[in-house]
């Protein structure tokens, strides 16, 4: 036996189970009490325990090999095996295989295959080494953490040789320019809510490291409008720095460091990243670009389902072993930097979603049927001896949760493809759980063929018994039918297809300016979407108590007449000003709740006096005209200590949205509610006529007061509006939705941003942001590539039941014809059902001249 070879292939905790002892303490102990030295004693217990596990596998394997078809060292099969590669050590994770191992498997069982997919792909090993090999990858994977790891790899590998080295050097020049960027900059107190919303009291930073983490978050956002490749590899540097500089150590699980842990030296957290920054330059000035681009599929495999035909030739992947391992509490803080944690209830959300491994995911919300009579014995073996009672519904809960990838995996692959699956085995309570040999019956009752079991590494649980790390080879069965291409007909067909032929909401009532609810004109905003319109979308595309979401909702249009029609509706939008008016909607404040907050803002103008550097900050806001033009300066100083109120107590009550949205419709406009001189209500054009003092609570309050007035049907549902960039990861809680009914901005559309400067200044933006903060608005960043839309695409197809539609508001123009560049670009996800334009005639220009260059509206309608 080759003692070396075993123990390199091993990791330290498995040496200890091999040896049998935890500590050096009982480990001299025990050499004492056998009468040998410490290194005798354990070169004995290595030979022992290995010609026991030999034995017993030997017994246990019926598919084991004598010799094994495939030659690399076992470390292979581990990350550690990768460590030499580039950009593997990005971040530290624990699961996984390296290139080598997937290059390897790849020769051996699937040399002639076209399309390699993954559906766990973790740190995205299989697509890139796929695509390194000249194979189209496509992959999915559910932690965010993972696939913004993935996405930005991809990034930095498909950099061309010139522009590789420009971003290395501009990496290693800001690793030196790291400390002092961070210490001036602002604490993002977003990031900062989210913290206490998620995990409370908890202390997982010292303080002054927190700061520095919070700071480094609003870098980064800074960054990203201008440079996005350098902010995502600082992310990535970061996210590699948080747990070394945390109180929290990865030992297996995320825990708490012990005393003894605390009290080792540590590097600060900018130094961390510095470090960090420096070996991804490194790593970035080496590597060669892929010959193809991985895909994202979706995130969570058990929605393969709902994917159209893949036409995969081979999988290589490695599903979460049964081990106990929460994989979302193990990355929450990376999770929470990168704002895939809002709220607690996120946690519990990717809970749902992930594959039932660990005992923290075992929920009875999530379906758990016995998929044969040898999980049903295993079960009941495990509910009489394992300590948790948790454990027998994990183990029930993981053999169905892949028993339901797998089947929906099955149809897009080739007759006879080659699945090649790396899982290992685990025990509980003394009662061996043989994942390979139990997996391989489930799917071979699904109609896979199994070829081989090639045992990868070996090791013994902590109280003796034989454990393995094994490949599973296995080939596709062959399939007669694949994705069904004939469109089964749907609830809304008809009612489609009036809508194309009649245009309801150019005609009548439906036409008029007024027409909907009054809250409809809460604040003028130009590019909103005419009510009436979005009332027969939503009648036509929800059922009756659906639910909807708009991830381009602006200031709630759609989703408010979803609200008024009894649907259960969300909004996204990135602008700070319009999430704020679409909430003031979607939920109803009281007017003890909006007199109380008007009380408070009224004390505060009275209380305090505008600072030099608000008043230095108004005056370099120039525009149509500079901002402090527009105001009698008694009100420009009220308006200016408003502005503080709101960024000190951002609004987070109906009541405090209500307040804020009606302050941003009466800063502009054209008649006596307004603060500013005679301006434009929509964008605030260059001021004319008298300047005069106007009270900013006098106009607030009889605003506030017209505006709770209004009459509320009784099928009015409220909804919500979030502040959220709808290419990053959705919240967990909107799923399971009807629809998804939006209208993204133009592509030859007026800048909202600039059409909105006022109201975007009153809500946080300082005279920097204007310069940098649109680079990150789709409406920016669709004029390099329609991709960006793809998250939006993949996560729709995702959250949308089976049947579910999606329905794009869309602008034609002589320049972009966005409906079929977008169907091109949903063609992964979705089908095409309807593509259909009517002319803008009807559009109303609200006393603007230049209303852009679009010719048509076009709606694209897709399931």
């Amino acid at each position: 036996m080759d003692l070396y070879k075993l123990a390199k292939s091993l990791s330290s905790q498995e040496l200890r189970s091999y040896i049998g002892q935890r500590s050096y303490a009982g480990l001299q102990e025990a050499a004492g009490h056998n009468s040998m030295s410490v290194n005798a004693f354990c070169l004995h217990q290595i030979r022992e325990t290995e010609g026991r596990y030999h034995n017993s596998v030997q017994q246990d394997l019926p598919f084991a090999e004598a010799d094994t078809p495939i030659q690399f060292d076992p470390i292979q099969a581990t990350f550690r095996g990768g460590l030499n590669e580039p950009l593997h050590e990005w971040y530290p994770y624990l699961e996984g295989y390296s290139p080598e191992y997937v290059s390897t498997i790849l020769s051996e069982f699937a040399p002639k295959a076209k399309h390699v997919f993954d559906p766990f792909a973790g740190t995205g090993t299989t697509p890139i080494t796929a695509a390194q090999l000249e194979r189209q990858a496509s992959y999915c994977e559910l932690n965010p953490l993972l696939q913004f790891l993935i996405k930005t790899k991809i990034k930095a590998f498909s950099l061309s040789d010139r522009e590789r080295a420009k971003i290395a050097t501009r990496v290693r020049e800001f690793s030196v320019e790291l400390p002092g960027r961070i210490a001036s900059c602002p604490l993002d107190m977003h990031l900062d809510q989210a913290y206490r919303d998620v995990f409370n009291t908890s202390r997982f930073f010292e303080t002054h490291i927190y700061e520095q983490v919070l700071k480094a978050r609003s870098l980064i956002d800074e960054i990203a409008c201008e440079h996005p490749l350098l902010a995502e590899l600082l992310i990535v540097a970061v996210l590699g720095s948080l747990i070394p500089a945390s109180n929290l150590i990865r030992r297996g699980d995320l825990r708490y460091k012990t005393e003894t842990e605390l009290r080792r030296p540590s590097r600060e957290f900018r130094d961390l990243v510095s470090s960090r920054l420096g070996l991804i330059a490194n790593d970035i000035s080496i590597i060669k670009p892929l010959p193809t681009t991985p895909r994202l599929i979706c995130a969570d495999s058990r929605e393969l389902s709902k994917i159209p035909f893949l036409d995969i030739d081979a999988v290589v992947t490695s599903p979460p072993y049964l081990n106990g391992t929460n994989y979302f509490r193990n990355t929450k803080i990376e999770l929470w930097f990168l704002r895939a944690l809002l709220t607690s209830q996120d946690l519990t959300g990717f809970r749902l979603r992930a594959i039932t491994a660990g005992i923290n995911d075992v929920t009875v919300d999530k379906p758990s049927t016995v998929i044969n009579s040898a999980i049903e014995r295993l079960v009941k073996r495990l509910e009489d001896r394992a300590y948790d009672t948790r454990i027998p519904r994990m183990v029930q809960t993981y053999f169905h949760d892949m028993a339901v990838v797998m089947n929906g995996l099955r149809p897009h692959l080739q007759s006879g493809a080659p699945v090649l699956i790396d899982i290992g085995d685990s025990a509980y309570g003394g009662v061996h759980v043989d994942t390979p040999n139990i997996l391989t019956k489930i799917l071979e009752e699904q109609g896979f063929t199994i070829k081989k079991e090639v045992v990868l590494r070996r090791r013994m649980s902590r109280n003796g018994l034989a454990l393995r790390q094994v490949l599973l080879v296995l080939h596709a069965p062959k399939l007669n039918v694949r994705h069904s291409t004939n469109r089964a007909r749907v609830s809304w067909d008809r009612d489609w297809a009036v809508f194309k032929k009649n245009l309801p909401h150019q005609s009548g009532d439906y036409a008029k300016r007024n027409w909907g609810h009054p809250l409809h004109s809460l604040c003028s905003y130009q590019g909103k979407m005419k009510p009436s319109l979005a009332s027969h979308l939503v009648s036509i595309f929800v059922p009756p108590g659906g639910r909807m979401l708009d991830p381009f909702g602006g200031v709630g249009t759609i989703p408010f007449e979803a609200a008024l029609q009894g649907r259960v509706a969300w909004a996204f939008d990135i602008s700070p000003a319009a999430v704020q008016i679409a909430t003031a909607k979607l939920q109803r404040a009281t007017t003890t709740d909006c007199e109380s907050v008007v009380l408070r803002l009224r004390d505060f103008i009275y209380e305090n006096r505008p600072s030099v550097r608000e008043l230095k900050e108004a005056e370099e806001i120039k525009f149509n005209k500079s901002l402090i033009d527009y105001f009698h300066p008694r009100t420009l100083e009220e308006v200016l200590l408003a502005r503080r109120f709101f960024l000190i107590y951002p609004p987070n009550t109906p009541a405090e949205s209500m307040v804020f949205a009606s302050l941003l419709h009466i800063l502009h406009g054209n008649r006596p509610y307004a603060l500013s001189r005679r301006s434009h209500p929509i964008t605030p054009f260059a001021p004319t006529g008298p300047t005069e003092y106007r009270s900013l609570i006098e106009r607030v309050q009889t605003k506030v007061a017209r505006s709770l007035a209004v009459e509320w049907p009784d099928s009015f549902i409220p909804g919500n509006s979030i502040y959220q960039d709808a290419t990053e990861t959705w919240p967990q809680s909107i799923d399971n939705l009807d629809a998804v009914i939006t209208s993204p901005p133009f592509f030859d559309s007026t800048r909202f941003y600039l059409t909105n400067w006022m109201r975007l200044w009153f809500s946080g933006w300082a005279p920097k942001d204007f310069k940098h903060k649109p680079l990150s608005f789709i409406d920016e960043r669709q004029k390099h590539t329609f991709n960006v839309y793809d998250s939006i695409f993949w996560q729709a197809r995702e959250r949308l039941k089976p049947g579910g539609v999606m329905v794009l508001h869309l602008g034609k123009s002589r320049k972009c014809d966005m409906a079929p560049r977008l169907a091109e670009v949903a063609k992964p996800w979705f089908k095409v059902v309807d593509i259909f334009s009517e002319s803008v005639g009807h559009c109303e220009s609200h006393g603007i001249r230049d209303k852009g260059a679009v010719v048509e509206h076009s709606y694209l309608v897709l399931e």
